[in-house]
């Protein structure tokens, strides 16, 4: 038995859930309409039952006349819908019985034929197999019910899915039968075996009552395992079986009650039993016989709908008589009711477009003359009712007679009208794209193209039509393309052709180029094809090639760029944890590569740099990488080196690099200074080594140029540092981090304060007091000294004016001036707006800028000095002795002192050198003009031998440290 598709939809759903197909109490939507109208009966049956209950029986009630008419009457239509429905289940099928309808016919046969006795034994009938009595009749009667209500619990429990072998099928209905001779030879010959049932005068045994029992309890059970058949399907009718049973059990009841054979509850009983009969017949006989009819029409109605839903018009032409019909879907195709066109085959041919007409009349001509199992197809158009024309698509086969003689022809009409137009406007489509489209069949056959695919594979227009597309391939791409072909048109999402999107192409005179093809698969009535977009992509490839070169390569050098050595370096790194080696990252500079460009010119300098990449790359293994990162900078990638062989290369770049070159007829020697990083020591990933060797480059610089040094933590260390400082110093202004400090200068004797030094001090919240020898050359190298600077300077001049406001002896302000604020154009201009501002007299401000910063640029400190001066600032050279400077330019410096170094002063006690320099400053200063102040006295023995030398004032811990503007202001007035 085919299983109904709900069944597999339902299974794993829950049976209470109203979701469409159950409804309440797990009822499937197709039994729902059945059990409502059980219930009703149901209900009426009960109703009639409990008042029947309540009618009380009078004393002297002697039963129904004709009683056993009537009995007879229901016994035998019972026995009649027993054997229905054995001769409706035994029947079903002969190849493969369903078990159901087997034990169904198996009970019901065996029920007919003990029914029958029973009402053949019944008391009044003519003697059956000897006199009949009570007893008898009732044990046939037992009997009956007993088979039933086993029989049905056994159908209830079993899956009604397994179908019953004939053979089963012949055992199965054998032991019933014989079981039933036994059972009807012990009820007719040896009573004596079987429980009284009935007593006369007495009324029902209690065994029949507990027999009867029995009964109504099985009954019950079958409804509850009937009741769960009703969440899904079924092939036999559950609703009246399940309403059968349950009327069973109402019937048996009633045969517990009675006291007379011939009374009310006697009759009830066997109406019930009636009731429930039917109901089995209409579950097994009428549902069994009324389905098949119901299926077919069912497929019929289907059939029709499905032919009208697809418009597809049917015709029959007799070929002996030359009848034919046309459907009345084929005539509503063309706009014409049913009535409206001759059945004829004159009236297709009336139809036909003029164009058309001949070729599909020998199309029906070559049809015939074809092999006998040929399919008839043809397009053609055929006049609208409207006057327009539709395509129509006719296909039509021949039915043979006995002797294989063609005598019908049968076939449908599609109106493809809409298709064709699809068509005209793909090909119209294609024929405007501006890419080459071909189109081909599944057998690689060119069916359609434009003229951009003739032009570009040099083809006359239509050229390639019927061609093979292998002509476009070059042969050694052929039978893989044929291969990717026949997949892409099987599965075309995976995409087999596309997997390589870029392919070679062969053109007519046999050249091949570069394209890019885009696949679209199409499906049509005829088969599948591919369509393929096809792009000439040999000048974009060149293009991307010169692309990546720029993306990826150094103009100048032909070099990788800082891009592709990240690239190279994350690969070598990705190698080294596999292999378990290490790597090395050379950063290389060239030492005072500005003077080559400043002094010969940008030419110059780029073809050095040429040269050099041209000798880093021979110098070098063929694995390893050479890198332009920028300007004079260049990287060495070694993959698998250590210490040793990092070591030799080194030297070798450092040998090879100084060697003399020749450029523009010139000589020219550079030196190179090399830092040196090893993965996986001194970083893990491509910035942290980058950083690591130009930290050790730097430190090369610092020690001398022109060599190598591989990269050591405390580098790190100090470079951290720096950029943990300049990243704080960036808002140490406005957070109010910076104070001034204030050193008196005094003269010799230690009488009289004759002004003090601002001194810059840093307090940072986190790292604590830093030093000004630490941070002040860190604002010089980022640019920040400029603020700071004039922050310094206005809060030292304003503190001078604060003090001489509060009474204090006026005296010099000496503010040190940084390298790069001396060269900032604006400095004059900004210490005049400071002074004004503060509306100090210039002449108490004294600027000091060290001997270094005034030799630099001699001729325009001169500029800048006078410039001063000349607003009435004082201007002192400070660490005066620590440079180098040139007596022709420090006479011309309009300075007014000299201040010696505290690293002369530190050891003029002891030291003999130090004496002679100091005493040479002192006298050439006198000599000059200027006076001599000397820093960081600090004991008795140095301040008499600068008082001995005639030096003019000192500064120093012997009389204060520097000291706050507060603490200051109290030494002051003490000393005044």
């Amino acid at each position: 038995m085919k299983r109904d598709i709900t069944q597999d939809i339902t299974q794993d759903r829950d049976p209470l859930t109203l979701d469409g197909r159950t409804a309440g109490w797990g009822v499937h939507d197709s039994h729902r309409s059945a059990v409502r109208e059980i219930f009703g009966l149901l209900a009426l049956l009960a109703a009639v039952q409990y008042v029947s209950w309540l009618i009380p029986t009078p004393d002297d009630y002697k039963g129904i006349d004709h009683y056993l008419v009537l009995h007879s009457f229901m016994e035998i239509v019972s026995i009649v819908i027993s054997m229905m429905v054995f001769a409706v289940g035994w029947n079903s099928r002969t190849e493969k019985i369903p078990g159901i309808l087997v034990v169904l016919a198996g009970i019901f046969f065996v029920v007919g034929l003990l029914d029958f006795s029973h009402t053949f034994a019944y008391v009044g009938m003519p003697d059956f197999f000897g006199p009949n009595d009570g007893d008898k009749h009732l044990g046939f009667w037992m009997s009956a019910r007993f088979v039933a209500a086993l029989g049905l619990l056994a159908v209830a429990i079993q899956s009604w899915d397994r179908g019953a072998s004939l053979s089963a099928k012949h055992l199965f209905l054998s032991v019933l039968v014989l079981l039933t001779l036994v059972l009807g030879w012990v009820i007719v010959n040896h009573q004596d075996w079987l429980p009284r049932w009935f007593i006369p005068g007495l009324g029902l045994t209690p065994a029949k009552k507990n027999v009867e029992y029995v009964i109504i309890m099985m009954n019950l059970a079958t409804a509850v395992f009937l009741w769960r058949k009703l969440r899904k399907p079924q092939a036999v009718d559950a609703v009246m079986l399940w309403g059968a049973v349950c009327i069973m059990a109402m019937s048996e009841l009633f045969f517990t009650m009675y006291s007379t054979m011939t009374g009310l509850y006697n009759v009830l009983g066997h109406i019930y039993k009636f009731v429930a009969y039917v109901l089995i017949y209409r579950a097994v006989v009428v549902e069994s016989i009324d389905r098949p009819y119901r299926e077919l029409a069912n497929a019929q109605q289907k059939l029709e709908l499905a032919v009208a839903a697809s418009d597809t018009g049917l015709w029959d032409w007799n070929l002996s008589t030359g009848e034919c019909y046309f459907s009345p879907v084929w005539k509503s195709q063309l706009g014409y009711q049913d009535a409206e066109l001759e059945n004829r085959l004159s009236t297709w041919k009336s139809l036909l477009h003029p164009d058309d007409c001949e070729a599909a009349i020998q199309r029906q001509k070559d049809f015939f003359s074809a092999p006998p199992d040929s399919r008839y197809e043809s397009e053609f158009r055929l006049r609208h009712k409207d006057g327009s024309y539709r395509w129509i698509y006719s296909r039509g086969e021949t039915i043979l007679d006995d002797q294989g003689v063609a005598v019908r022809m049968v076939g449908s009409h599609t109106d493809i009208t809409a298709r064709k137009r699809e068509e005209d406007r793909f090909r119209s489509a294609v024929q405007a794209s501006p890419n080459a489209m071909i189109m081909v069949d599944e057998a690689g056959i060119i069916v359609l193209t434009n003229s951009q695919a003739d032009s570009l594979f040099d083809y006359e227009g239509g050229g390639l039509i019927g061609a093979n597309i292998e002509v476009l391939i070059p042969a050694v791409a052929r039978k893989d393309h044929q291969r990717s072909l026949v997949a892409f048109v099987r599965e075309p999402s995976r995409r087999a052709m596309g997997r390589e999107r870029y392919l070679f192409a062969r053109r007519r005179n046999g050249d091949e180029f570069r394209v890019e093809i885009g696949l679209t698969p199409i499906t049509g009535q005829a088969g599948n094809y591919v369509l393929a977009s096809v792009v000439d992509i040999t000048s974009r490839l060149e293009a991307e090639k010169r692309i990546e070169k720029l993306i990826n390569y150094d103009v100048l050098t032909e070099l990788p760029n800082r891009q592709l050595l990240k690239d190279r370096v994350d690969h070598a790194i990705s190698a080294a944890i596999r292999s378990d080696t290490r790597i090395a990252v050379l950063y290389l500079n060239l030492d005072r590569f500005k003077n080559v460009n400043d002094t010969l010119g940008h030419k110059v300098g780029d073809e050095l740099l040429m040269n050099v990449a041209k000798r880093l790359t021979l110098a070098v293994r063929q694995s390893d990488t050479v890198a332009r990162v920028v300007g004079d900078e260049f990287v060495i990638v070694l993959t698998d080196a250590n210490e040793d062989v990092v070591a030799r290369a080194a030297a070798k770049l450092l040998e090879s690099i100084s060697q003399t070159y020749v450029i523009q007829g010139q000589e020219l020697v550079v030196t190179p200074s090399i830092g040196i990083a090893l993965y996986p020591e001194d970083g893990a990933d491509f910035d942290s080594l980058l950083q690591s060797a130009d930290t050790a480059m730097n430190r090369v610089k610092q020690d001398g140029r022109n060599d190598f040094r591989f990269f050591a933590r405390e580098m790190q260390m100090r470079t951290t540092r720096m950029l943990q400082l300049e990243s704080a110093m960036h808002q140490a202004l406005e957070r109010n981090q910076f104070h001034v400090l204030y050193q008196p200068q005094v003269t010799m004797d230690g009488s009289k304060v004759v002004g003090v030094e601002a001194l810059l001090r840093w307090t940072h919240p986190e790292l604590g007091n830093i030093s000004p020898a630490e941070f002040i050359p860190l604002a010089e190298s980022s640019g920040q000294i400029v603020a700071i600077g004039s922050w310094v300077l206005r809060t030292a001049v304003m503190q001078l004016k604060e003090w001489m406001n509060a009474g204090l002896p006026p005296m010099v302000m000496a503010v040190n001036l940084s390298a790069v604020q001396f060269r900032h154009v604006n400095l004059p201009g900004l210490v005049s707006s400071i002074l004004e501002d503060a509306e100090l007299p210039p002449e108490y401000l004294e600027l000091e800028l060290t001997e270094s910063v005034a030799m630099e640029n001699a001729i325009n400190a001169i500029t800048v000095m006078d410039d001063l001066h000349a607003r009435g600032v004082r201007l002192a050279i400070d660490d005066f002795g620590t440079g180098y400077s040139s007596l022709s330019y420090l006479k011309k410096f309009n300075v007014c002192k000299l201040k010696i170094d505290q690293s002369f002063v530190r050891d003029i006690a002891t030291d003999e050198d130090d004496r002679a320099i100091v005493m040479a400053i002192i006298q050439m200063a006198g000599s000059l003009g200027f006076k001599t102040i000397a820093e960081g006295v600090e004991t008795e023995a140095q301040s008499a031998f600068l008082r001995a030398q005639g030096c003019d004032e000192f500064q120093g811990y012997i009389f204060s440290k520097p000291l706050a503007a507060d603490q200051l202001e109290q030494l002051l007035r003490r000393a005044g």
